[in-house]
């Protein structure tokens, strides 16, 4: 098995087009990790695949099947000595065969699906806020898995369209996919999103370190302090330097104390912030997002470079956060690099968001109330989201988040940012499970400026 350092082998088992996406996001996110990929276009159990797998498990630490029939014929080889796991038909990536279908001229409404479970679907029109009488989708019911599987699913769903019960159709099967096309038939193949397919991954990771008894779960952030151009090292700047510093720093102990990281050093022009490694992926949203890297950019005169690095313990941590500071150019402004281990690398990675800064005293007298106007929502309710913005040093809420600091019930928070979408304040950015039987909860972005 792989050593501390060493990089964890994973394989994947799939068709060509699934295995393409995942090589995407390993070559983007897991540099770290050595993949290993088996093509197997194969909808039905094999012999043949069977015996490369046996094969390979030897030389695996994880292993992920790219569909859920792959996994169900072959898991078996690998469980429970090695962790392994399929990637999951999720809300969003049914929602973009929506979007697909609706491209092709075609009501998503009036379609047949196969592969994504009736209440899934039945939650995302509810999302979607279509009324049960306006939806006609035919739903194509999961049975046991078999070597006549695949020619099931293409012939109910030919059927269907044939019979214009439906004017086209969704599959998450590829070789029906393939049939679909040969018949002329408007069809979308239902592909795995990047984030599902990174959860996945990170999912095996954290199940084979847990199984060895070990986990790089401590982070180590470096915050290199870059002054622009007005503000150098010279003595004559020092004061105007240091004030900026100043405020580099709240927005450094803000971040801090909402993420319960400690800072554990600074200096004339560094920060270094010790924390766990899980709340930094949940702060930064799976690292989409990093609004401290916007904070300061926003609140103050100064650039960063930001260096983050992962280990077992506090010192491998800041090893390696010392390799990712490095790695910015002297050119380089604003931007992360991320070292998981010594001999891996993610970055340049460019988190920051550029928005047209308004002038901050003219805000509680002129903007909000326009924001209110144009929204519907009462000036006194605007300034407190404002506040929030602040104090919290983020502009994404769900309705329950925004409820509890509002200190309002959850229907009213809800009310409340449906009237910022309609006005277009605020926008729906992804989702957040809050409870192992809710549904997702829509997470909200809301700007008063730059909109």
């Amino acid at each position: 098995m792989s050593e501390i350092g060493d990089r964890m082998k994973i394989g994947f088992l799939g068709t060509e087009i699934r295995l393409d996406l995942i090589k995407k996001v390993v070559n983007t996110f897991f540099t770290d990790i050595e993949p290993v990929y088996i093509v197997d276009g194969k909808d039905f159990y094999n012999i043949d695949t069977e015996a490369k797998l046996k094969e390979l498990k030897k030389d695996m630490n994880g292993f992920i099947f790219a569909g859920e029939l792959q996994y169900h014929f072959y898991n078996n080889i690998f469980f429970p000595d090695i962790p392994c796991d399929y990637i999951r038909k999720d809300w969003s990536s049914l929602q973009n065969s929506f979007l697909s279908i609706t491209l092709k001229g075609i009501a998503f409404t009036n379609v047949s699906i196969d592969s994504y479970s009736s209440s899934l679907i039945s939650n995302l029109m509810k999302d979607l806020g279509v009324q049960n009488d306006n939806c006609h989708i035919k739903i194509i019911e999961r049975r046991n898995f078999d070597k006549t599987y695949s020619e099931n699913l293409y012939q109910q769903h030919k059927k269907m369209y044939f019979n214009k019960e439906v004017k086209g159709c969704i599959t998450a099967i590829f070789p029906v996919y393939e049939q679909l096309l040969k018949d002329n038939i408007p069809c979308v193949y239902a592909k795995p999103t990047t984030d599902v397919i990174r959860k996945t991954i990170h999912y095996i990771e954290e199940q084979y370190h847990i199984n060895m008894g070990k986990t790089r779960n401590i982070a180590i952030i470096i915050i290199k302090i870059i002054p622009k151009k007005e503000y150098s090292y010279i003595r004559k700047d020092e004061y105007l330097y240091m004030h900026e510093k100043i405020k580099v720093a709240e927005e450094v102990y803000y971040f801090a104390k909402n993420t319960n990281a400690a800072v554990v050093n600074e200096s004339i022009d560094k920060f270094v912030i010790l924390m766990n490694k899980k709340d930094l992926i949940e702060y930064t949203n799976s690292l989409q997002d990093f609004y401290l890297l916007n904070s300061i950019y926003n609140n103050t005169n100064c650039d960063v470079n930001i260096g983050i690095g992962y280990g077992f313990n506090p010192s491998e941590a800041k090893f390696n956060a010392n390799l990712a500071i490095e790695k910015a150019d002297i050119n380089d402004k604003n931007i992360t690099y991320i070292v998981p281990s010594t001999n891996s690398v993610v970055g340049p990675l460019d988190f920051l968001v550029i928005d047209k800064k308004e002038n901050e005293m003219d805000i509680e007298d002129k903007v909000f109330l326009e924001l209110s106007r144009e929204s519907g929502v009462s000036q006194s309710v605007i300034y407190k989201i404002y506040v929030l913005i602040e104090k919290y040093k983020k502009n994404t809420f769900t309705s329950l988040e925004l409820s509890q600091k509002l200190n309002v019930s959850q229907r009213s928070a809800s009310r409340m940012l449906r009237k910022l979408e309609d006005s277009r304040i605020a926008r729906i950015v992804g989702k957040k499970v809050t409870g192992n039987l809710g549904r997702p909860s829509d997470i909200y972005e809301i700007k008063f400026t730059g909109r």
